[in-house]
C-alpha cells in the first residue's frame, strides 16, 4: 500500500478496505470484441503495463482471488458511452448504432456484482508487457463486447473484505469528452443551431466563446471571484472559467450567463467537468465514489469541506442540476 494510512471503500453496505489501485489502463483495439476501429479477432488478454513498473504478480496475490464487475459500473459506462454508440464519432469497422440496446437490456440480468476469475496471460514472445485474462463469460464477452477502444480505460482496485479474503473490482469509463454533453458532435450540432439563428454576430461570437470559457462570460466570472474556489490560486493565465450546467445543453442565455461558472484551476475544472466532484449550495464538496481514497488524498480533498463559492439564487439551480445530472454518485 501506498501509505501507512487504512483507506476504505463501501460497496452494498459492505465495507473493503482498499489495499491498491491500478488506474486508467486504456482499453486498446485489439482487446475490444465487437467494437473495433482496426481490422483482425482481437485477443482475450488485457494490457496493464509494462513488466517491471511494479510486481503485477505481486499486485494480484499471484492470481488466488477473484475479480468482480458492479452491474451499476457498467450501467452508468453504458449511459455515457450511449451518444457515441448513435453518432459514432470514431471510426468503427461496423455500424453499432443498433447495439447499445440490447447490451443495456442484456445488463438488466445480471446481479450487482458479477464475479470471475483471473489468471496471468504473457506470452513467450512479449516478456515486456503484463497481460491478464479470464475465462468466464463476463469479462471474455459481455466487457470486450461493450467497450469501445482507445476512448475507454478501467480502473482495478484491490480490495480486502473484513473477513481477509481479496477481491478485484474493475471500473470501467468512458473518456468525458466522448459522453453526451462533450462529445463533439454534440457540440457541432449545438454550433450549427446557433449559426443558423438570426443573431447579431456580436451575440453568436459571446455564445460560442463562451463554451471554451472565453470572452464576456470569463470576464464577468473573474470579476465575480479572481481565484479558484479550492485551491484559492489567482493567476489568471491558468485560471478555467467552467460551466456548471454544461455548454452543450444549456440555452442560449445559460450558455453565457456567469452565474453558471466557476472559477477552477484546471486539475479541478477537469474534476468537476467529469462528475467526480459537485458542491452543495453552501460550498460544501461532495466527493464521487468513483474516484478512489487513494487519489482523495493526493488530491488534498475532505468530504464536505466547505469552499466560499459566490452565492446566488442562479447559481444554486445550476448546482442543483450538477448535482442531479453531472455528477458520478
Amino acid at each position: 500500500m501506498p501509505n501507512n494510512e487504512k483507506n476504505f471503500i463501501e460497496i452494498d453496505n459492505e465495507r473493503f478496505e482498499l489495499i491498491d489501485e491500478v488506474d486508467n489502463i486504456p482499453i486498446v483495439d485489439s482487446f475490444v470484441k465487437e467494437n473495433k476501429i482496426g481490422r483482425g479477432n482481437g485477443e482475450a488478454r488485457l494490457y496493464i503495463g509494462p513488466q517491471g513498473r511494479r510486481d503485477f504478480d505481486l499486485f494480484f496475490n499471484m492470481f488466488s482471488d477473484k475479480g468482480f464487475f458492479l452491474k451499476k459500473d457498467f450501467e452508468d459506462y453504458l449511459n455515457d458511452a450511449k451518444f457515441e454508440y448513435e453518432q459514432q464519432e470514431q471510426k468503427y469497422q461496423k455500424d453499432i448504432s443498433g447495439d447499445w440496446q440490447g447490451y443495456y437490456s442484456q445488463l438488466q440480468n445480471f446481479y450487482n456484482r458479477k464475479f470471475f476469475t483471473l489468471e496471468k496471460a504473457v506470452g513467450d514472445q512479449d516478456t515486456a508487457r503484463y497481460y491478464i485474462r479470464s475465462r468466464d463469460d463476463i469479462f471474455r464477452e459481455y466487457f470486450r463486447s461493450i467497450m469501445l477502444p482507445v476512448i475507454s480505460y478501467v480502473s482495478i482496485l484491490k480490495l480486502k473484505n473484513t473477513d481477509g479474503n481479496y477481491f478485484f473490482l474493475f471500473r470501467p469509463s468512458l473518456s468525458y469528452l466522448f459522453n453526451p454533453y462533450y462529445h463533439p458532435a454534440k457540440e457541432r450540432e449545438v454550433e450549427k443551431a446557433i449559426e443558423k439563428k438570426k443573431l447579431p454576430e456580436r451575440e453568436k461570437e459571446q455564445i460560442v466563446k463562451a463554451r471554451i470559457g472565453q470572452g464576456a462570460y470569463r470576464q464577468k466570472l473573474l470579476e465575480e471571484s479572481s481565484e479558484c474556489v479550492i485551491t484559492g490560486v489567482n493567476d489568471e493565465r491558468i485560471l478555467v472559467a467552467s460551466h456548471i450546467k454544461p455548454w452543450s445543453v444549456s440555452n442560449d442565455t445559460e450558455k453565457i450567463d456567469h452565474n453558471n461558472g466557476l472559477v477552477l484551476t484546471p486539475t479541478y475544472d477537469k474534476l468537476f467537468d467529469q462528475g467526480f466532484i459537485t458542491f452543495e449550495d453552501d460550498g460544501a464538496i461532495i466527493i464521487s465514489p468513483y474516484i478512489s481514497p487513494l487519489n482523495i488524498k493526493k488530491l488534498n480533498l475532505a468530504q464536505g469541506r466547505k469552499f466560499s463559492i459566490p452565492q446566488t439564487d442562479k447559481r444554486k439551480e445550476y448546482l442543483a442540476y450538477h448535482r442531479e445530472h453531472i455528477f458520478k454518485k
